[in-house]
Order: C-alpha cells, then structure tokens, then sequence
C-alpha cells in the first residue's frame, strides 16, 4: 500500500510539474536584415535626380553596376541607428522615415514615418527612445522617440540668435553626452545673394536636455558657415571637447586667396569639456597645415572623428589648375561669361582637387593619405567607421573611380573597396547591425 501510495505522488508531481513548467518561446526574427551593407548612388541630370541602393550581405567589392539594384524617388541619408536608416521618405515626402531592408525584396521600405510640416533637414540619433531632427523652417527642432516614431516635443528657440535673413536654420547637430547638452549650429542664408551663408560670425544655440530648455547662444567672431557636408559626423572626443568645421565662403563673396577676409577661408573651430563656450584661440585651418596657404579656394569636407583625438577630412590638395586660375582672372575683370562662371564653379567644386587627410586635433596638424587619389569632394565627401577601419568616398573622373578606398588607422595603409560603373556617384556605403 505505501508503494503505491509513493508511486501516485510521484506521478502526481511529474504531471504538476509539466503543467507549469514556462514553454520555451524562440526569439522573434526580425522582417528586417540586420547585418550586411547599402550602397547607395545619386545620378544627376538636366531632367532630375536618380537614386539607386543595393543590399549587399557581404563587403561589396571589385565593379559593380547598381543598377541592376533598385531605384527609388528619393534617397538621402540623414542617420544611421543600427539596421535603420533615418530620412526623408522614398518618395521624398515631407516626413521623418525610419527605413530598413526588406528580408523578404532585398529592397529598402519604410517602416515606419512622422509627418513634418516643412522639409526636413537634419537628424541625429541621441539613443533608441531619443532623437533630435531640424526643419529648413525658422529654427524648427524637435526630440522624437527613434523606437515609436513620436514626436515628444517641439524645443522652444524663440531667444535663440535670429539673423532676420531669408532662412534661419541648424544644419549642423551636436549631442555631448557629459553634460546632457545638445549644440545646434546656426545656418543663415540670404536667397538673393549667391552665398550659402550671409553673416560674418559663427553661432551656435545650446538647448538642456534635463529641461529641453534653451540655454544660451554661442559665437565666434570671423568663421563662416558651419556645416561639413557630405554625410553629417560631430566631431567630439571621448572627453566631450566638440569640434566643428566651417566651410568659410568658397569665394562666393568675392573674397578669394590668401590675403581674403579671415571669416572667408576654412577653419575648425572648437568648444572645450565642461564649457558652453568657444575657445576664442582655436581655429585651425587643416588646408594651410599641409601648405597650401596659397590657394584660391579652400575646402575642408565630410569630418569624422576616430579617436584619441584624431579625426579624418577631405580637404584642398593641390595647387589651383591653370584653367581655373585664367577663369578666376576672368571673374576679377568682370569679362566672365555665364558658361564660363559655370565651368569655373565645376572646376572649384567638383574637380578632383581634395585629397581624404588625418587631422590631429589637439595638435593641429594635417597629413595626407598619399595611398588615396585626389577626389572631387565637394558635393558628397561621406564617410563611415567600420570594424575599426574608415571607409572614405572616392571619385575621379580621369581616373575612372567612383566609389569607396577602405583606410586601415592602424597600419596606416589604405586600398580600393569598389568602383560604381553604372548607376551614377556612389555616394552611401552603411553598415548594418543589431
């Protein structure tokens, strides 16, 4: 009797045991690639703006025609976070999207999106449940949940520096994570001038994360424009000392050559730990360190920071062509005609004139990466860190190259990842992770 009285327990507790024992439940897979990389191309015509974008499972290397991709409306990256990518939509529609790659096409879908009231201009993903985009608008910011696609709030910039031109905006986005603050770089431009920028000064607004409140306005006296272009990095250190680059005015106010007013070249300009100010004794000119002091136009370009207080640029490489120098001295006796000033522009901005350099900040010196050709980096110098090497954008058209030199910081050493050719400038490459 006792066995069998011992035998049903035991039965008793198999059975209660498996009846509250928790399923084992299998991780949700995501719809989405969440490794692998995008390249990305814009072609640009007299009738319009084609964008093409391939997924890529491994490095894409070697030549490769992308167009045998997909091609979109629309493609502009804004951000990356993660297996997203933050920007306008496809179709090029006044929203904020979150897109991704389809695991199902291969190709680019929105996810998810947010409506804007004016055309957005600038993103930047502070962590997954926060973000800060920019309006071309009078100021428009905003703080936004990246994982919902919320808005959270409006950032109130009514005391913020007013230029009282054609356009007031932040182009340029700043987070230092040691003091909590975000640093907006103003962008003032005037539609009846031939400018991008039209003040005399540099101005930055800092807005307190802790109160989304606005804080205080920052300048700097005799820098202009401060925006890098190409895809948009802040460079600030492990230490939270923020470095900017200013573009100055590529000439465009008359003012060329050496003996140009100071704000008119290049500079970076620097605001130290700790401080919500500029260091008035900075402002370093990557182009005169490499001695170039001579040149007629300047350019410093697509900035990223790598660490220890090294960061990588494009910037102007070589002497000014003869071509352009006779259609600068065209341009000064006012004989210039209209196809002339366009072939000079041509020749100033998109000649494959800059060469991708290595900066020491703290030091102020610029060295050029001699294993790198010279490139036309004005319009899209973008640039990306992955695996602990950068991968800098490339194109020359006497060369035929056009696409992307991965650069080893380490060895010092640098080689040619892939060349588009087909589907126009390559001009996005993007990592994805989880």
């Amino acid at each position: 009797m006792k066995t069998r009285l011992l035998f049903l327990g035991l039965l008793a507790a198999a059975l209660f045991a498996c009846e509250t024992t928790e399923p084992e439940t299998k991780e949700e897979q995501s719809k989405y690639y969440e490794d692998g990389f995008v390249i990305s191309s814009v072609s640009q015509t007299t009738a319009g703006n084609s964008y093409y974008a391939g997924y890529y499972s491994s490095m894409p290397t070697g030549n490769i025609d992308i167009t045998t991709k997909t091609s979109y409306n629309f493609l502009y990256t804004r951000a990356v976070w993660k297996n997203f990518i933050f920007s306008n939509n496809l179709k090029g529609e006044n929203v904020l999207s979150k897109i991704a790659v389809s695991k199902e096409t291969g190709n680019l879908v929105e996810v998810a999106s947010l409506p804007l009231l004016g055309s957005l201009n600038q993103v930047l993903i502070i962590s997954e449940t926060l973000g800060v985009y920019t309006t071309w608008d009078k100021k428009g910011v905003a703080l936004f949940n990246p994982a919902t696609m919320q808005k959270i709030t409006d950032v109130d910039m009514s005391k913020a520096k007013s230029s009282g031109l054609s356009r007031d905006n932040y182009s340029h986005v700043v987070y230092r994570k040691q003091d909590n603050k975000l640093f907006l770089f103003l962008v003032a431009d005037n539609f009846d001038t031939g400018q991008f920028y039209d003040l005399l000064d540099v101005h930055a607004e800092v807005v307190n994360l802790n109160n989304n409140q606005w804080e205080k306005t920052l300048t700097f006296q005799n820098a202009t424009y401060p925006i890098a272009r190409g895809f948009d990095h802040p460079l600030i250190d492990e230490q939270g000392n923020i470095f900017v680059i200013t573009q100055g005015q590529y000439g465009l106010d008359g003012q060329l050559g050496p003996n140009s007013r100071k704000g008119s070249r290049p500079k970076i300009l620097k605001i130290p730990a700790g401080t919500t100010d500029f260091d008035p004794n900075y402002a370093f000119n990557p182009v005169d360190k490499i001695g170039q002091t001579n040149l007629m136009f300047q350019l410093v370009l697509g900035g990223i920071y790598y660490g220890n207080g090294i960061a990588y640029a494009c910037i102007s490489g070589q002497q000014d062509p003869p071509a352009l120098l006779a259609l600068i001295a065209k341009m000064a006796n006012g004989t210039i005609t209209e196809t002339e000033y366009n072939q000079l522009r041509s020749l100033a901005f998109y000649g494959a004139n800059q060469r991708w350099a290595k900066l020491d900040l703290n030091a102020q010196t610029a060295t050029i990466i001699q294993d790198i050709p010279l490139t036309a980096g004005f319009a899209y110098p973008n640039n990306s860190i992955v695996n602990g090497k950068l991968y800098l954008q490339t194109y020359n058209e006497d060369l035929k190259m056009n696409g992307f030199y991965e650069h080893d910081p380490v060895t010092g050493t640098s080689k040619k990842v892939f060349d588009l050719t087909a589907g126009g400038m390559a001009v996005g490459f993007i990592k994805l992770t989880k």
